[in-house]
């Protein structure tokens, strides 16, 4: 397979060259409506944040057994926490990886109906009802202890926040490739917009959101054993990102795996290529723009026998939960929806979120986290939410 990169790559440090940024908002357009997929370099993230978190993930991983089970996410309402080797599956076959789920930390806001009042289950002028089951995704992380691992939480939180500030970043640079003011999603995520934010949009609300919860993993692709079929080698399965509006891809190993699925339906690899991220773009994202923005399959393959161990940090930017898929596309004018030439349409898995069950973005939310760890869902949310959210 040959190494040279297939996917774009966008050099973030054109943004603020004004000769440049018009090359800059035109690659980001093809990059948007043909592929779906990218690199991005000269992103402002400095190497010693990066370092500082990805020089950790072995040690993390060789934490003993019985402290990894400490945070096992079987723990969590949240779905945050560790999953062993082989415990996640996609497609109906198990994904030979083991991963730590993290996420912004934030406090629990989830009310029990049960105990709660009418008067006190309400916040932000009485719209927000915290007894519904999907406020129980946002809460607080599971750590490893400062003995085991010094360092670690301060270098996760170090990461976070960048990355966190360059997908805001990225956003505004999405907007002037749509030729929408600059800001236009800021209230996605509790930021005052940097300008006006007036468009031909048709707008359901104005309402307030929580910023929302982004979520990570920090995942760990051991070789597969000799005897391992080449069909078995599932580091992940064939998927869409459904946890998101974007995707950043850190690879800090050498070792090749993620794969991207061209609309000529052949594999591309996403090599890891040094001082990278590879974003992409979720269900959402798809659902929001009427298919206009494609959400790609992609993969990953395992390491050979004979590989090193492979390593990665997906940061999926999240949205408020109680925000609807309507409200999102009321932010995206109709000329966006008319930039890319021929659009087939919403495709199967973006669909979910225009299935009336599950608009809130929360809803949709749940039943993935749900759908992919049943045994969580059974212990936190029962036998009948889990029947629900599956069926």
């Amino acid at each position: 397979m040959d190494d040279k990169p297939s996917l774009p790559i966008l050099d973030l440090s054109w943004a603020s060259n004004p000769d440049k940024k018009p090359l800059l908002l035109q690659q980001l357009r093809s990059a948007l409506f043909d592929i779906g997929f990218l690199y991005v370099k000269n992103h402002g993230i400095t190497q010693k944040t990066i370092n500082s978190l990805t020089e950790l993930l072995p040690a993390l991983f060789n934490l003993p057994e019985y402290e990894r089970a400490a945070m096992s996410k079987l723990k969590s309402p949240h779905f945050l926490g560790y999953s062993g080797f082989a415990e996640e599956t996609t497609l109906g076959k198990q994904d030979l990886r083991e991963q730590f789920d993290m996420a912004t930390e934030l406090p629990v806001v989830w009310q029990d109906p049960s105990t709660s009042t009418n008067g006190d289950s309400t916040q932000a002028n009485h719209s927000r009802d915290f007894t519904k089951l999907y406020w129980r995704l946002r809460g607080p992380n599971q750590w490893p202890s400062e003995s085991s691992l010094p360092g670690f939480r301060k270098a996760f939180t170090d990461y976070h926040d960048a990355v966190q500030e360059l997908s805001y970043r990225f956003v505004h640079l999405i907007e002037e490739a749509f030729s929408i003011p600059i800001g236009t999603f800021d209230h996605f995520f509790g930021l005052q917009p940097s300008t006006p934010t007036t468009n031909d949009a048709t707008r359901t609300t104005s309402r307030n959101f929580l910023p929302p919860q982004h979520r990570l993993k920090l995942l760990k692709y051991p070789p597969a054993a000799p005897d391992t079929a080449a069909s078995g080698k599932q580091g992940v399965g064939a998927h869409k990102d459904s946890s998101g509006w974007l995707t950043f891809l850190y690879q800090p190993s050498s070792e090749p795996g993620l794969e991207v699925l061209s609309s000529t339906s052949t594999w591309i690899p996403a090599t890891p290529i040094a001082g990278t991220f590879v974003v992409n773009f979720g269900n959402a994202f798809e659902a929001a723009t009427v298919g206009t923005v494609k959400a790609t399959t992609h993969r990953v393959v395992a390491p050979g026998p004979a590989s090193p161990t492979r390593y990665s940090i997906p940061f999926f930017q999240g949205l408020p939960l109680d925000m609807t898929v309507s409200e999102v596309q009321s932010y995206i004018p109709e000329h966006v929806r008319q930039m890319r030439g021929s659009v087939t349409g919403v495709e199967s898995e973006a669909q979910t979120f225009l299935d009336p069950r599950w608009d809130e973005l929360g809803e949709s939310q749940l039943r993935k986290w749900i759908r992919s760890h049943r045994d969580v869902g059974v212990k936190w949310y029962g036998e009948e939410v889990v029947e629900y959210y599956t069926s």
